[in-house]
């Protein structure tokens, strides 16, 4: 697998031509894939991936369940929401909603004007090379749904916020400010948030776990083996295993990591070079 970026502007034109022709009640989603440009490569990396994805005014997509682990980072969102297990999650911009192995969701979305979007990442790649994907769908009459304030799979922006203002800075200067997101119902992915000041550069690191990053905010650049991706929100870079990158914020910033560090752990596989 090869460094790569994918621009937001570009998905999200892309999602919005597909709204006029892809209906989910035949394509079950409707999103945009995030390929790997190296040779015969369907997937962003090889145990993780993602995808950007919406919904349109009014519309819902029937509930699915699969044995992939998923979340969603929500990008746009006035009125939308998931459900999960039968009861409605609203979506609000920034918000991480998780989708563990098994677990029923569909989305919806009650705007009369204004679509909805998100970064899909999930670990497909995995359990696709493991032989171990299922999947099962049904209907759901989400308009007599309840509304779970509180669900264990919402990880709010709101929150999130306040954790990386009261986050202390790495002193090695590998990270900015960074906080794990609790999600152990996704044990094949570990998730981090990471704030920037302007103008800050982390020191090179590279390791055998694979990495994908979105930008929640801000702007910057992420540099990779000598090669320069610029980033902005909604954009998102991926990371290959015993790559060496390090960050560069043109303003405040903050990025969503997801990495499948947890995996390569398990076989005692994890190594890290601080360059």
């Amino acid at each position: 697998f090869k460094p790569y970026s994918w621009s937001w502007d570009t998905g999200k034109a892309l999602l919005e031509a597909a709204a006029t022709s892809i209906n989910p009640r035949v394509a079950e989603r409707r999103n945009i894939r995030m390929a790997n440009p190296a040779a015969e490569k369907r997937t962003s990396l090889n145990t993780i991936h993602c995808s950007y994805q919406m919904v349109a005014p009014g519309e819902f997509a029937r509930a699915h369940r699969h044995t992939v682990n998923a979340g969603r980072f929500i990008l746009e969102s006035e009125s939308a929401f998931t459900t999960l297990n039968g009861e409605k999650v609203l979506m609000e911009p920034n918000d991480v909603i998780l989708t563990p192995n098994w677990l029923w969701h569909g989305l919806g979305n009650e705007s009369s004007e204004a679509a909805a979007f998100w970064v899909d990442f999930l670990d497909d790649p995995l359990v696709s090379a493991l032989k171990t994907i299922f999947f099962e769908v049904r209907d759901e009459k989400y308009k007599e749904m309840s509304i779970n304030e509180d669900s264990p799979y919402h990880i709010k922006w709101r929150d999130v916020d306040l954790w990386l203002e009261e986050a202390k800075h790495d002193p090695e200067g590998r990270h900015g400010r960074r906080i794990e997101l609790q999600a152990p119902s996704i044990p094949t992915m570990r998730l981090y948030m990471e704030r920037f000041e302007q103008q800050t550069t982390t020191h090179p690191l590279k390791s055998t776990a694979n990495h994908l990053f979105v930008c929640a905010e801000g702007s910057g650049e992420t540099e990779v083996e000598g090669e320069m991706f610029t980033w902005e929100r909604g954009d998102v870079i991926a990371v290959p295993s015993w790559k060496s990158f390090h960050h560069r914020a043109f303003s405040n910033a903050t990025l969503l990591e997801i990495t499948d560090q947890p995996v390569v752990e398990a076989f005692s596989w994890y190594k890290e070079e601080f360059l």
